[in-house]
């Protein structure tokens, strides 16, 4: 079924569509229904996806992917605009669309995606998915907060603990150092997983990992590479690697980056990282509201707070006054454990005082009893927070 009050984007779209071939156009709406009305046709129809016009009226448009998604599983909602607008994709995949087509329609985009949309539709009808990975993420409220020390040695010490498959996913894409941290390198990274999201298969993932100790590694682009990633894209790998591993801790840059926000929904745990110096601290009291306002509750977030030094000035106490939030964990200054472990690029040392806090703070990960996170508090949050509301 076609949304598409835009004419001249729906004839582009329809004609590539009847050159690509294999699809049927069930109804072609040339203006907005209610979410009702929508409801009705698309069971009238018995369509499998609902292509919707977002760049006449974002905020109908997004209200109708919405109600397409929340017919069921079996209905893919995609949104349609005039040009490849970063925010309009994010909206629209926060809102809980599948896929999103722009202007000029590649036919190899078009049949690429409706192979995904294929390939979804017959796991769904599957009577039993498959185990997920619990995902993992850390994310530094300030450069230079120590988020990936502390990622790269929870996942040695989840890897340890559980004795399952761990993935360590370097998605901060332009400054990632998870390389120069464990000494690994690789000819393929994470841009390269996210450019062939469509076609994972165990093959093509284990050409893109590095193995470092028993744990996978991937690793982000050991250059900056600018690189438009669509969300979709960083949640089909997401979705692999849940598929294939018990844990995947993923490091990522900040809160806001692209990959970052579309990684949070599908999060189990969010670990939100700061150092005890006051620009930290004030980075940490700005970023805690924003992250809630994007829909994730406090069971979800985790706030850790790294190298606390023994005679700080302010206490753990202080900091939660300072945040009206609760501190999860704080970590130690281990200025001499992480040095002897950046010069020969392995883990912490078991016994050195950081070590001994990351190795006590896996055990919360590893015995928590969490459940997958809800995909409608963050999408409804983000859809809130997106169209202005």
């Amino acid at each position: 079924m076609l949304i598409c009050p835009d004419a001249a984007l729906a004839h582009q779209f329809l004609a590539t569509a009847e050159a690509l071939g294999g699809l049927t156009l069930v109804q072609h709406l040339g203006g907005y229904p209610t979410p009702q009305e929508l409801v009705e046709r698309v069971r009238q129809t018995r369509c499998d996806a609902v292509l919707i016009d977002v760049g006449s009226d974002r905020s109908r448009g997004l209200q109708l992917i919405v109600a397409a998604v929340d017919i069921g599983p079996h209905i893919s909602a995609v949104g349609l605009n005039r040009n490849n607008d970063p925010e309009a994709i994010l909206q629209c995949l926060r809102s809980g669309g599948s896929e999103f087509f722009s202007s000029p329609f590649s036919q190899a985009d078009v049949a690429h995606a409706v192979q995904r949309m294929l390939r979804r539709k017959s796991v769904e009808v599957q009577p039993e998915a498959p185990p997920q990975g619990r995902l993992v993420v850390f994310v530094p409220v300030k450069g230079g907060s120590g988020a990936t020390t502390i990622a790269c040695n929870v996942a040695y010490q989840i890897h340890k603990a559980s004795k399952g498959r761990v993935l360590l996913a370097d998605f901060s894409l332009v400054a990632g150092v998870v390389s120069f941290f464990l000494r690994a390198s690789h000819p393929y990274n994470a841009l390269d997983a996210l450019k062939h999201a469509g076609q994972l298969d165990a093959a093509l993932w284990g050409s893109l990992v590095a193995d470092r100790n028993g744990l996978d590694i991937l690793l982000a682009p050991e250059r900056p590479e600018p690189s438009l990633i669509e969300p979709y894209a960083v949640q089909e790998v997401l979705e692999y690697a849940r598929s294939s591993y018990d844990y995947v801790v993923v490091d990522l840059a900040s809160i806001c980056e692209p990959v970052s926000m579309a990684t949070l929904p599908v999060a189990h745990i969010i670990h939100l990282v700061c150092g005890s110096d006051l620009p930290s601290l004030f980075m940490m009291r700005r970023t805690i509201p924003l992250v809630e306002e994007l829909g994730y509750g406090r069971e979800q977030i985790r706030i850790l707070v790294n190298r606390m030094e023994r005679r700080a000035d302010l206490s753990t106490a202080d900091m939660e006054k300072i945040f009206r939030a609760s501190v999860h964990t704080s970590f130690p200054d281990d200025a001499q454990g992480v040095a002897r472990a950046l010069r020969d690029g392995v883990p912490l040392a078991d016994n050195s005082d950081l070590g001994k806090t990351v190795s006590k703070y896996v055990a919360t990960i590893v015995g928590s009893d969490a459940g997958a996170p809800s995909r409608s508090s963050g999408v409804n949050a983000l859809k809130e927070l997106f169209s202005g509301t």
